[in-house]
């Protein structure tokens, strides 16, 4: 019967070895994906006040954009000036 109780006792204590090493490996797995996520938000932290220029100058040119429908209109007037190609 001593017998009996100590092999359980040793597959206790393997079970509860094998249960602390992957609870160790899956906190170690854990912690390196924080930290990568941790660097892409200091790099996004560093690329967004360019990012948010990018787009303000890109507002800038809106009306630019606006008139490129009578650019087009005027260079068809330029190219072809009596209409004969429609």
């Amino acid at each position: 019967m001593l017998k009996i109780v100590l092999v359980l006792q040793v597959l206790i204590l393997i079970l509860f070895g094998a249960l602390v090493l992957y609870v160790q490996n899956t906190i170690g797995d854990l912690s390196t994906q924080i930290s990568s996520a941790m660097n892409v938000i200091e790099d996004m932290k560093r690329i967004l006040p360019e990012i948010e220029d990018a787009i303000k100058n890109f507002n800038q040119l809106e009306p630019l954009f606006e008139n490129l429908g009578k650019l087009s209109e005027l260079l068809s007037v330029l190219t072809d000036p009596f209409g004969s190609n429609g």
